[in-house]
C-alpha cells in the first residue's frame, strides 16, 4: 500500500507541476511600455539608478513615455518639497528635491493638490517625463516642476 501512494502522490505532483508550467506558458506579457524601457535622464540616473526598479508604471502620450512613482514627503519648504521614492512594496527610497513650477500640482489620493498644501508624510503620485528632469502630476498635464539632486 506504501508503495501505491508514493505513485500516486508522485502522479499528482507531476500533474501539477505540468498544469502549472502551462498556465505560465499561457501567461501573456504586460502590454506596452514598461520601465526597464525608459530612456532616463542622465543626470537622474546618475543619481538614482534604481529608478527603473522603483518606477511604477509607464504610460505614453502623444508618442511619449512617462514614468509614474510614487513618494513619501520629507520636509515642506517654500523654495522646495523633499520627497522620499516609495518601492511598489512602500520601501523608501532615494530622497530628491521638487521644485514647484508656476501652476504645477501633484496627485494625493487621486486629487491634483498645490505643493502649497503638502504636509510631511503626505503619499503623492507624480511622472517623470522620458529624458528629462523634472515631474508633472499626471501624463496630460504640462506644468512641471524641478527635480533638484542633491
Amino acid at each position: 500500500m506504501d508503495r501505491k501512494m508514493k505513485i500516486v502522490t508522485t502522479g499528482l505532483l507531476m500533474a501539477c507541476v505540468t498544469a502549472l508550467g502551462a498556465t505560465t506558458a499561457l501567461a501573456e506579457p504586460p502590454a506596452g511600455p514598461q520601465c526597464k524601457d525608459i530612456q532616463w535622464n542622465a543626470e537622474l540616473l546618475k543619481s538614482f539608478p534604481r529608478a527603473a526598479v522603483v518606477c511604477q508604471e509607464v504610460a505614453v502620450r502623444d508618442g511619449k513615455k512617462f514614468a509614474r512613482f510614487t513618494a513619501k514627503v520629507t520636509s515642506v519648504t517654500a523654495e522646495a518639497v523633499k520627497v522620499r521614492f516609495l518601492t511598489s512594496a512602500g520601501n523608501e527610497e532615494r530622497e530628491i528635491s521638487l521644485k514647484p513650477g508656476d501652476g504645477a500640482r501633484v496627485e494625493m489620493k487621486g486629487k491634483k493638490v498645490d505643493y502649497s498644501t503638502l504636509r510631511k508624510n503626505d503619499v503623492l503620485t507624480f511622472w517623470v517625463p522620458e529624458h528629462q528632469l523634472g515631474v508633472i502630476s499626471d501624463p496630460d498635464d504640462t506644468a512641471a516642476s524641478s527635480i533638484v539632486l542633491n
